[in-house]
């Protein structure tokens, strides 16, 4: 039986009835969820909460899909929404951590293919650097696709790229230095 209103059926998928408003949003799920699942995995470094966040992001652009899907890089709105809500829930589990007792957390895991060097220098940045490099190198975005994602200026993406950048080059010529601090610009 169909939700009411929804087009989706018992299985979750989308029934033959559906709006075509409906079928863009399968279609562009389908295309966009897992690159972006992965794209804030190597910001966040956490894949479970980034799968978490890309899910809460897409039930929020669902919801306002007649709006979300005539933007020119939806997945750009889903990627902002989902880091948002991702760093909202850092901000409560450090909280919480506060006042609990100290446990090891599990360390975060990334695709095999991806190059465990970078994965570390990319772990020294800010998560405001790291969010530039994966939207400019990983989606292949350029400075104005990036900075609409992550409403900043043009200006600052061509900043943070480039202190970004030469944090990485520093960091992957030596991983050893002790010296070498994260900095937030």
């Amino acid at each position: 039986m169909d939700d009411v209103g929804t087009g989706f059926g018992a299985t979750g998928r989308i029934a033959a009835t559906a709006s075509p408003r409906v079928q863009d949003f399968e279609h562009f799920f389908d295309v966009n969820r897992n690159r972006l699942v992965k794209a804030l995995s190597m910001t966040l470094g956490d894949s479970e909460l980034a799968a978490d966040a890309v899910d809460e992001a897409m039930t929020r652009a669902v919801q306002r899909w007649s709006t979300v899907g005539a933007y020119a890089r939806p997945e750009g709105w889903v990627y902002r929404v989902a880091f948002n809500w991702a760093t909202s829930r850092f901000r409560r589990r450090r909280r919480d951590r506060e006042y609990a007792p100290k446990i090891a957390a599990p360390a975060a895991t990334f695709d095999h293919d991806f190059d465990p060097d970078l994965q570390d220098a990319l772990a020294t940045l800010s998560d405001a650097h790291r969010s530039v490099l994966v939207l400019r190198f990983f989606y292949d975005w350029d400075v104005q696709t990036t900075a609409d994602a992550l409403d900043i200026s043009a200006g600052t993406v061509k900043s943070r790229t480039s202190r970004a950048l030469e944090l990485m080059a520093a960091r992957l010529a030596d991983p050893a230095d002790p010296d070498e601090k994260e900095v937030e610009r």
